[in-house]
């Protein structure tokens, strides 16, 4: 077997440095520079949900906190089609397309993640190598960009030959595309990739496709969660390196992203504060980090308002937009990060799904089971509140920080 050549560092945008060069469609398309890795530039660029109408808070990250990058979530596949969560195609969505367009002209400029908790990745919908490579190819041409990401999570990881078919279309697209930058987005324990995270990279290295950032989910650890997010954080990234050197010896802190949950997780134990995200920051700075991002833009505000439960608010007490200002180095309130609840010492398991209870005194709906596949429409009741599915699913626990496409509360049972 050849061996496979170096893998190729990121290449990133210098704050304020780029360019729109040449208008593709209804959007711009940026060059972004090769530079070298530095301790003192770590990319910053945050999840949106492309699909909750909070396209405010994009803007106001853009305009009002300087961000420069943000990571746009999340392409789905529907046969062979990519799709946005809201199941318009990427190429035929004049709502979307208009949302990415008013985010550049404010200076911010898009990675596209295909995958995510909720739908199907494309890998899982077109099984062809060349009609897949084609599919992602349509969504970079059509918006324009060169950096794409790839959230795999759940079984879908364990699915090898959709990964290899993924992986031969990367391989294909890494080579018609000079420059191109691949992430693969990955959940993680402190103690780094779990076996079928380090087997996702083992098969990418066999199939001769380049990953440039291998981006951890540093949230929703469950009882490997020992009380520290930000610590925690630092822990996942320092081991999923050494995870990866085993596939490529010269990976360094350029080739690891981190991405947390910021303030309230799904485990209610668990709480990624301000503090830790100026802990999580001053590390990354100092050692090199490749991409910092956090889940999610929508959520880095109070909840108050029309702001309210996971998908929108952190649920925390924070100011608007202090975690992008603390990721980009401006501090939150005024700098010092304002106060938020401490994480509670010890975890509280995830609660057993349950037909009745609850304290709404309502009549429940079914209970969620978690073998069952979910269309739009189905109600079930879980924890004491019921639910309305409103995409299809199936194992998709309702009220987790991963429900907040699939799942809306009708309120307490």
């Amino acid at each position: 077997m050849k061996a496979l050549p170096p893998r190729g560092k990121p290449r990133w945008i210098a704050a304020g440095s780029a360019a729109l060069l040449a208008t593709t469609g209804l959007v711009l398309t940026t060059v972004i520079a090769a530079s070298p890795a530095s301790a003192a530039v770590v990319q910053v660029a945050p999840y949106v949900d492309m699909s909750n109408n909070q396209e405010p808070m994009l803007n106001a990250a853009a305009t009002q906190a300087g961000l420069h990058n943000y990571t746009a979530a999340f392409v789905i596949g529907s046969g062979c089609t990519p799709i946005w969560g809201d199941t318009l195609p990427v190429t035929s969505d004049p709502t979307m397309d208009q949302e990415i367009a008013t985010a550049r002209a404010d200076g911010a400029t898009p990675i596209v993640s295909f995958g995510g908790a909720g739908g199907s990745e494309l890998a899982l919908t077109c099984t062809t190598a060349s009609s897949l490579q084609a599919a992602y190819q349509a969504v970079i041409n059509h918006l324009g960009v060169n950096h794409i990401d790839f959230d795999i999570e759940g079984a879908t990881l364990d699915y090898t030959s959709n990964n290899n078919v993924r992986f031969q279309a990367i391989k294909g697209l890494e080579s018609a595309n000079p420059g191109l930058v691949v992430s693969a987005t990955l959940p993680v324990l402190p103690t780094g990739l779990a076996a079928d995270g380090v087997a996702f990279l083992n098969l990418a290295k066999q199939d001769g496709a380049r990953i440039d950032v291998i981006n951890v989910m540093a949230m929703d650890y469950g009882s490997s969660f020992t009380g520290d997010m930000g610590q925690e954080a630092i822990q996942a990234a320092q081991n999923t390196l050494n995870q990866a050197r085993a596939d490529w010896p010269g990976d360094t802190y350029a080739n690891i992203g981190v991405t947390p949950m910021i303030g309230q997780n799904d485990n209610s134990a668990e709480v990624f504060s301000e503090a830790n995200a100026q802990t999580l920051v001053s590390w990354a700075s100092s050692n090199g980090l490749g991409r910092l991002a956090f889940w999610s833009v929508d959520r880095d505000q109070p909840c108050s308002g029309s702001a309210s439960g996971l998908p929108s608010c952190s649920e925390i007490s924070q100011s608007k937009l202090d975690f992008t200002k603390i990721f980009l180095g401006g501090g939150g309130n005024g700098g010092g990060g304002g106060p938020s609840p401490s994480p509670s010492p010890t975890h509280s398991p995830s609660p057993s799904p349950s037909p009745t209870g609850g304290s709404g005194g309502g009549s429940c709906y079914p209970a969620w089971n978690a073998n069952t596949s979910y269309v739009p429409n189905d109600n079930v009741s879980y924890n004491g509140v019921n639910y309305t599915a409103i995409y299809w699913s199936t194992g998709v626990t309702p009220g987790s920080a991963i429900a907040w496409n699939i799942w809306k509360s009708d309120g307490a049972c």
